[in-house]
């Protein structure tokens, strides 16, 4: 989760780091601005100036900077951050890096979210600035492949978000079938975006046979707000090679059936036929006999 401040506040928070190695280890602590990404998730340090609408690494105070942990032990450092009055409201984002001075020295390992750069680990603070932040996200390329013989039916879309501060949005797809009754409902995975920033998502419809079009819809609840976003898409799953096997048995049934009908006609006839000749041949003999 994220901490929340009012411009002119100041916040102290508490870091715990593990040295998980044998020996002792001296670790330096220092503090980045980072972007995301382009998958959306990995975390990139930023050594240079960034602008200061989403900077919280000059607003961070860490002491101690340099300590060293026995093995396995656990040592506590204290971040105090200081909003500026004019702070912009909305998400501010920085990584606390932990890293050991010597080469040979082991991992550490620190509390709360974590991501390691070589023997490197951070923790990411994220801090939302009150005031009036605008909330606002979209559903983009949802989409099913447009024809499935059986499942599972995988999907996809992206979600941007054009906020102020990073959203975590709730997410289902509902499946409806050709006659508008809902038939399963999918959960997503909560994922973090980022401001200004887009981000896949995929899933899947474990249904394996269907039969008929089928319409998705998803929907999106993000921000404090609640705010909703609904898209749709249709597809249809429709197992034709099987369908065609069947038509195709019945076609050679009633083939079949026509034909067997066709011999048994015929040869009644033929029956009917070889009667009448007798009975006219018996009509003859009766004849010549008076």
């Amino acid at each position: 989760g994220s901490l929340k401040a009012l411009p002119g506040e100041k916040l102290q928070i508490e870091l715990r780091v593990r040295n998980i190695s044998q020996a002792p280890v001296t670790i330096t602590t220092s503090v980045r601005d980072f972007v995301i990404d382009q998958d959306g998730e990995t975390p990139i340090e930023i050594a240079d100036n960034v602008s200061n609408r989403w900077s919280l690494a000059s607003w961070i105070t860490l002491a101690p900077t340099e300590q060293t942990i026995a093995a396995n032990a656990t040592v506590v450092l204290t971040a105090l951050i200081e909003i500026p009055q004019d702070a912009l409201p909305g998400g501010h984002y920085a990584m606390i890096l932990h890293e050991p001075q010597s080469q040979s020295d082991q991992a550490v390992t620190a509390g709360g979210s974590q991501t390691g750069v070589n023997q490197r680990v951070g923790t990411l603070v994220y801090v939302t600035v009150d005031g009036a932040i605008n909330e606002e996200a979209y559903i983009r390329n949802f989409s099913f492949p447009k024809f499935m013989e059986y499942g599972p039916v995988p999907f996809s879309f992206t979600v941007e978000n054009n906020s102020d501060i990073h959203i975590t949005p709730q997410i289902s797809v509902d499946i409806y079938n050709m006659f508008n009754q809902k038939v399963d409902s999918i959960p997503v995975e909560k994922k973090n975006v980022f401001p200004l920033m887009n981000r896949d998502f995929d899933g899947q419809w474990d249904e394996i046979w269907g039969f008929g079009r089928y319409r998705a819809q998803l929907t999106m609840s993000y921000g404090s707000n609640g705010s909703l976003v609904v898209a749709n898409t249709h597809f249809w799953l429709l197992p034709v090679t099987i369908i065609i096997a069947v038509v195709s048995i019945l076609f050679i049934l009633m083939l079949a059936i026509f034909a067997i009908k066709r011999h048994l006609s015929h040869k009644r006839k033929l029956d009917q036929q070889k009667i009448a000749d007798l009975e006219a041949e018996i009509e003859r003999m009766q004849s010549k006999t008076e």
